[in-house]
């Protein structure tokens, strides 16, 4: 039931204000809970900030934890005019002599000149064979021959058609069939045998299909087209021109340079992930309590210092190889001693990253500390998550039987004070009675 409150009326008492601050006063808990409940939320999201820091620093690791990665591979050619060349993760380091003796080509064929795109060139079948694969062409009614160019790149694979025009005059129209990709095994026939009532497109083959021929080392090599990744293993080659008996210089060697940026790599996300570190064990931070944060970082700082053992190398620690201990917890890294090392021993380099034959570089430790502590059912993360999400749920469960208790404080006191005016003004009617009958 409703009740009518009389604000002051009886006593001159502000009591809707002095119930107000009374129920504040008794909402002090619930404001502690929503902080303490603000608090594990902002633990969450730097959890999650954390963790993404940590599994950015273990992808730049990932990029140097086999020997097929780890041996970054370039190529390079002493004559760019007539070839370029790429290098990937299956290639090996070697040197070629390579001469490019002619170019793949796509077929080129053209008809007889006509005088106007416009020409019929009659009705009926026209065939194409391209690779054994027959593709039969229907003109119905009046074909022009610029709808026949149509027809073709609409409906032809492998064969495109342009006209050309020469600008002789009469006969200055031609309709060039071309293969669309080089090598002989993209060659096609025309036949036109099926077409009547129009000039008929009579078509002679000015450019013959042809593969590619280079020597490699004094071997003979033909190429289906221009480019190839399956000629040398790891290497893409594209020629650019016959070099008409030149040799070109082919080298595969490792990349030092792309060694040195992907360890760079490495030590920058691993500097960034203890920059963030440092900020949230600060008084500010959010996980300054959290025992994940801790754990991170005694985990991967002590991959990072201590030295690796039963590696098949000579180099088991990070000063070694120009990776020394910078302030607050991060690493300074010094690219020439880095390529330094690489050169004088780069097995040495390489199996201390790497894993392989029982080696156990420090890519595998990074990697293997990081699964363990982001698995998804008992890893470190999982653990505080579910840990934080209780305390959120209990806190949530918290204030709302605060709230409905300080609810019912209100109502009763509303109730109080409401009975209180109305039996002050009670009194005071009765006062005033038995001051007018004296």
């Amino acid at each position: 039931m409703s009740m009518v409150a009389f604000s002051g009326l009886a006593s001159g008492l502000d009591t809707g204000s002095i119930v107000a601050q009374l129920v504040e006063l008794r909402r002090a808990p619930i404001y502690r809970l929503e902080d303490r409940k603000m608090g594990f939320q902002s633990q969450l999201s730097s959890l999650v900030d954390l963790k993404t820091k940590l599994t950015d620093m273990q992808a730049a690791m990932q990029a140097l934890d086999t020997a097929r990665e780890f041996s970054s591979l370039t190529a390079s050619i002493n004559k760019e005019d007539f070839m370029s060349v790429t290098a990937s993760s299956e290639a090996a380091s070697g040197s070629y002599v390579i001469k490019i003796n002619n170019l793949a080509k796509a077929q080129k064929t053209n008809s007889q000149g006509y005088d106007s795109v416009d020409d019929l060139v009659g009705s009926g079948i026209i065939s194409f064979n391209l690779n054994g694969v027959t593709t039969d062409l229907n003109l119905s009614g009046a074909t022009t021959l610029e709808g026949l160019k149509n027809l073709i790149n609409n409906d032809v694979p492998g064969i495109s058609a342009t006209i050309i025009n020469d600008g002789s005059g009469s006969g200055a129209y031609t309709l060039q069939l071309s293969g669309e990709e080089e090598g002989t095994d993209n060659a096609f026939m025309v036949d036109v045998s099926g077409l009547s009532g129009g000039i008929t497109p009579l078509f002679t083959t000015d450019v013959v299909a042809l593969d590619a021929q280079i020597e490699i080392d004094g071997t003979i090599v033909t190429m289906g087209s221009n480019s190839s990744d399956q000629v040398i293993s790891g290497l893409t080659l594209n020629l650019l021109q016959a070099t008409a008996g030149q040799e070109i210089i082919l080298k595969v060697d490792v990349d030092t340079e792309g060694i040195s940026e992907k360890i760079k790599t490495f030590v920058d996300k691993y500097n960034d992930l203890f920059t963030y570190i440092k900020d949230q064990s600060g008084s500010e931070g959010a996980l300054n309590q959290n025992p994940t944060l801790r754990a991170v970082a005694s985990r991967i700082e002590n991959i990072a210092t201590s030295a690796l053992t039963g590696g098949l190398g000579s180099i088991t620690q990070f000063h070694q190889i120009g990776i020394t201990r910078g302030e607050g917890r991060t690493l300074d890294f010094d690219e020439e001693d880095l390529l330094t090392a690489l050169g004088d021993d780069f097995n040495g380099v390489r199996d201390f990253f790497i894993e392989r034959q029982g080696n156990l570089g420090k890519g595998y430790l990074f990697d293997q500390a990081v699964e363990d502590m982001t698995d998804s059912i008992d890893g470190l993360f999982k653990i505080s998550n579910d840990a934080l999400n209780k305390k959120i749920d209990y806190a949530d469960q918290s204030i709302d039987r605060y709230e409905r208790s300080v609810e019912s404080y209100r109502v009763t006191m509303e109730r109080k004070f409401t009975a209180m005016e109305m039996m002050m003004a009670q009194l005071q009617a009765q006062g005033s009675y038995l001051s007018a009958i004296n």
